[in-house]
């Protein structure tokens, strides 16, 4: 049995992150050898948690590769120097932004982009890369696996969506996309809020990205995503002009040539069945940024509990936390 690589990315939810890759090892552990585990400059004792003996004893076969950031990056597009989307190639840009580039203080290392550690790194064919705060119910390696079956231009498969943002949603949706019907002949380019009737879209006026398989639980195929990232000087977890996290990257692959699929609409399956995402009534960007004056809160020995009734497993205390 071939098995895969995951990569999730941490951020001052440690006991989170654990559950999540507790319950994707009770439900795929077998199809799984190595775990990447990217920090984002936590700061709380997460990486001390993630190295401890007994939550990597817990997690044997499984490797555990944990790497903390050079510095924080956050929810903004990171600047690499030696790769640069398409649209950032003007002079004008460069001449404007060269600081972001060039200067000590801006560009970062590429391993700091989300799941691009993982993805320069592993050795497997295929590369699972998820958030922390996924609860897996299901096997939900093995659906995605079967989406790739048989065709080597497949390079992404996961939920297609984000339709929540997207202005051609009136008169579109996931299952007319992977049955071929496209909303726009500029699609995955979407309308942006300037645009008056979506029916008359017109790139050139004003446009976003929007459209994207969602992240938060998705596949690639190493080598077609490689080879998009190389094309295309843009990376699958960055932050992009117009776009969110991957949406960019997805036009690329699209423009590229390259095939995606939604594996749920291909077999007539609920999300539900095999993953809740933000299970624990929030999402992960609510706590991050506080949003609400608040109301968002991460609530750290609800899951230290569960994980103690669900796994028999006490969480290690670790000093900061």
């Amino acid at each position: 049995m071939k098995k895969i690589d995951a990569a999730i990315n941490s951020y001052k939810k440690p006991e989170s992150l654990i559950y999540t890759l507790m319950t994707l090892k009770k439900t795929s552990g077998e199809l799984i050898d190595k775990v990447y585990i990217n920090d984002d400059c936590s700061g709380n004792g997460a990486i001390e948690l993630y190295n401890h003996p007994a939550v990597r004893e817990y997690f044997k076969p499984w490797t555990l590769d944990v790497r903390e950031n050079t510095r924080n990056v956050g929810i903004k597009e990171v600047y690499v120097p030696d790769a640069k989307p398409k649209y950032e190639r003007s002079l004008w840009y460069m001449l404007s932004h060269w600081k972001r580039f060039y200067g000590k203080n801006y560009p970062h290392n590429r391993s700091d982009i989300r799941y691009q550690y993982a993805l320069d790194n592993t050795d497997k064919d295929y590369l699972m890369m998820m958030h922390d705060d996924v609860k897996y119910v299901k096997d939900t390696v093995s659906l995605y696996l079967s989406a790739f079956e048989g065709n080597d231009k497949m390079a992404l498969v996961g939920e297609l969506g984000q339709c929540w943002r997207c202005r051609f949603a009136e008169i579109c949706n996931p299952k007319k996309i992977m049955q071929g019907e496209k909303p726009s002949p500029f699609w995955p380019l979407t309308p942006s809020l300037k645009t008056k009737d979506v029916h008359q879209f017109n790139p050139k006026e004003a446009f976003s990205r929007e459209c994207r398989i969602n992240e938060w639980v998705s596949m690639v195929n190493v080598k077609n995503a490689r080879e998009i990232t190389q094309r295309s000087g843009s990376f699958f977890g960055n932050m992009y002009k117009y776009a969110d996290t991957a949406a960019y990257w997805f036009g690329m692959l699209v423009e590229e040539g390259y095939d995606f699929a939604d594996p749920f609409i291909l077999n007539n399956k609920e999300v539900k069945e095999y993953y809740h995402h933000a299970w624990q009534g929030h999402s992960g960007h609510s706590v991050w940024v506080n949003q609400g004056a608040g109301q968002s809160k991460y609530n750290a020995q609800e899951i230290i509990d569960l994980i103690k009734q669900e796994f028999g497993f006490d969480l290690p205390k670790i000093q900061g936390k």
